[in-house]
């Protein structure tokens, strides 16, 4: 079981739990502080958001319901608030969920990207946040050479992110032959070998205290060979890459790194999973495939882990009275209880009924993807 971060966990699972609204529900994630160029992307953003409350306070006067329009605009006021005097310089993503008539306003910033998307429903749009905690594992990062290194604890999605820096004296070799430079030479050796120990040491009280599924070493090829070697089992266990990159890398570039890792590791547990599910659901297993009988087995809260493709998304219908629900609707009322059918998105759908009963979220990309597409691009694991 891959170890998770529970205070976001936690914050998601509040956000799925509560009831639909009749009143806006605003979502909205933003990309910020990425490798585009800076000046660019904060103008692009504040057209994005300029326009997307335009047009959604457009469609809400078209209603003529005072209450909506007040509550919109308290959370257009208190987002916008939160974006031009919050966002830490760290983070290059943000995804922010306000509804006023609920109480409700949740934000999450992140050391990696969302993609700009802002919607305005009856409940929050979970997607990406699902997919950012469920797609990079706790892990553990060494950055070392012979006189620093740099430990960074990264917990799922980057949302929590600690950095220690551990630098040690360590003379140059110098010129004087004889006796006394081999002296010196050894002298040399063991400063590096404590310098070596000593960051051990704390990564290994960081390893022992917190969960992590992968290390990653970086630095030079023979410095990291030479101190992969007072590693314990247990952590050379988990390193799932050693990278050879130079100890004072941009942060930017040493995080791309990082994440280029953790993706590499997840798409291989992505496909497997795929495969499993197919491969079970066909021959009779605790498994399903499917949009309709996803969507029914995660509203009684017997899916135990949702995957579909990361980008995939089908319109349906659901009755906002007995929540019957079907991708496909020929007539105008809900065919159980003759209630009204509202148009919705049905994977969004899946994946809220999914975290509001407890289970967990897999969103799949490349040759997993590929697979799942063949079987509507959306399966799970059952509880029974």
């Amino acid at each position: 079981m891959a170890a998770r971060n529970t205070i976001v966990e936690e914050r998601i699972k509040y956000l799925s739990d509560f009831p639909e609204t009749d009143y806006p529900f605003i979502t909205l994630y933003l990309s910020i502080n990425s490798h585009e160029n800076l000046f660019e992307q904060v103008e692009k953003n504040r057209i994005f958001i300029k326009d997307s409350f335009r047009n959604s306070i457009d469609k809400i006067k078209e209603e003529n319901n005072k209450d909506k329009l007040v509550c919109f605009q308290k959370d257009e006021e208190k987002i916008l608030d939160y974006i031009n005097n919050n966002l830490k310089t760290q983070a290059h993503g943000a995804a922010i969920f306000a509804c006023s008539k609920l109480g409700i306003f949740e934000t999450f910033q992140s050391l990696m990207s969302f993609e700009n998307t802002f919607s305005v429903d009856s409940f929050p749009h979970l997607k990406q946040l699902a997919y950012q905690l469920e797609e990079y594992e706790n892990t553990l990062v060494i950055i070392v050479d012979s006189k620093y290194s740099k430990i960074l604890s990264l917990k799922i999605g980057g949302f929590v992110f600690r950095e220690i820096n551990i630098t040690d004296i360590v003379h140059k070799f110098h010129k004087q032959g004889g006796w006394a430079q081999a002296r010196y030479q050894r002298h040399i050796k063991d400063q590096i070998h404590k310098h070596y120990e000593e960051t051990v040491k704390v990564a290994t009280e960081l390893f022992d205290t917190e969960q992590y599924e992968n290390v990653i070493l970086i630095g030079q090829e023979n410095e990291i060979n030479n101190f992969k070697v007072d590693l314990p089992k247990r952590i050379n266990m988990k390193v799932i890459s050693m990278d050879s990159l130079y100890t004072r890398e941009n942060i930017n570039k040493i995080m791309e790194t990082i994440f280029d890792d953790l993706r590499k590791t997840e798409k291989e547990r992505e496909l497997h999973i795929v495969k499993d599910i197919i491969t079970l659901a066909q021959s009779g297993g605790s498994q399903t495939l499917g949009i309709q009988d996803t969507i029914q087995l995660a509203k009684e809260g017997r899916v135990k882990l949702l995957t579909t493709v990361k980008d995939y998304s089908i319109e349906g219908w659901r009755c906002d009275g007995c929540y019957y629900i079907d991708k496909n609707q020929y007539q105008a009322g809900c065919p159980v209880c003759n209630g009204n059918m509202k148009h919705s998105d049905l994977v969004e759908e899946a994946i809220r009924l999914t975290l509001k009963n407890g289970g967990k979220i897999n969103l799949v990309e490349d040759e997993a993807a590929e697979e799942l597409q063949k079987h509507e691009s959306i399966g799970a694991y059952l509880r029974y």
